[in-house]
């Protein structure tokens, strides 16, 4: 019976001194020392490609060049040859659009 009382107590203490939580001093200008030693990030400069503008202005011209072709052999005017220009034509307005900016007009 002692021992339990005793073994009582001890987890008592033991709970206190567990359950304390401890005084935490930092020393005055730890920030600026710990800033101080973080090494300087050089800031990495990538150039950017502009690979969907190149690909764009290079379809415009094949736009343009198919146009011309089929221009110069649709002499007969099938209603395939015609459908054909109107869709290159509709085409080439939406590329020139869109290089130009004009996009942006419709946004706002």
């Amino acid at each position: 019976m002692e021992e339990q009382r005793m073994n009582d107590v001890v987890d008592a203490q033991l709970t206190r001194a567990l359950e304390r939580k401890p005084a935490v001093e930092v020393p005055a200008g730890f920030a600026a020392r710990m800033a101080g030693r973080v090494p300087v990030r050089r800031t990495i400069t990538v150039p950017t490609a502009r690979f969907g503008l190149l690909a764009a202005r290079v379809g415009m011209a094949m736009l343009l060049l198919a146009l011309v072709v089929l221009s110069m052999r649709s002499a007969d005017r099938t209603v395939f040859g015609i459908a054909m220009e109107w869709i290159l034509c509709a085409e080439v307005v939406g590329l020139a659009a869109w290089l130009s900016g004009a996009w942006k007009l419709m946004e706002s």
